[in-house]
């Protein structure tokens, strides 16, 4: 593992159980082994590395989620898929570094969630759309409509309120994700 890889697995570990705001940089780079130096050798600050952190995953996300949509199988399915992705994507999350994304102290963090938020929505529109062309998604619901309902769902849930109503951020993702697909209908 390079020295690279290694600040970015501890920082890992530590934002995940913390949240990213509690973590320091001397932190990390004790638990890592490394100099500050070589810290800001790979990283700006620590929000250039927990943009960083978060782009590996969420690519990784996309690229998966991608593969699903590609796939010989029903809208049905490739939900249930996408939906495990996005588990699995929240399991090891602390609702701590939840509310830290949702609410980050700095600008570069905020507006790349704000990217990752526009990249979500627009993927998954295209995803409704076709599904609407082929007939596998209810024709009549106005796709506007429920992208501004996922957003507002979204703000709603960034909320500290929302958020300390769940134990950790897989719970609150699987809520809201069955909430917005199944409604208050049980699942099957």
């Amino acid at each position: 593992m390079t020295k690279k890889e290694k600040i970015e697995q501890t920082a890992r570990d530590l934002f995940w159980k913390h949240g990213f705001k509690k973590v320091s940089i001397d932190e990390i780079c004790k638990k890592a082994g490394v100099s500050r130096k070589t810290f800001y050798t790979y990283f700006d600050n620590k929000s250039a590395l927990v943009i960083q952190i978060m782009k590996i995953i969420t690519d990784t996300i996309f690229a998966d989620s991608q593969a699903v949509i590609e796939k010989e199988s029903t809208f049905a399915e490739k939900i249930e898929e996408l939906l495990k992705i996005k588990y699995l994507a929240n399991k090891n999350f602390s609702i701590e570094f939840v509310s830290d994304f949702f609410h980050p102290d700095s600008t570069e963090i905020f507006e790349f969630f704000q990217e990752l938020t526009l990249k979500s929505l627009a993927f998954t529109r295209s995803f409704y759309e076709q599904a609407q062309l082929k007939g596998e998604m209810n024709a009549n619901l106005n796709l506007d409509f429920v992208m501004w309902l996922m957003q507002k769902q979204l703000e709603l849930i960034s909320t500290n309120e929302a958020i300390q109503m769940f134990p950790d951020a897989e719970t609150m993702t699987k809520q809201m994700a069955q909430l917005m697909i199944y409604g208050v209908m049980p699942i099957r």
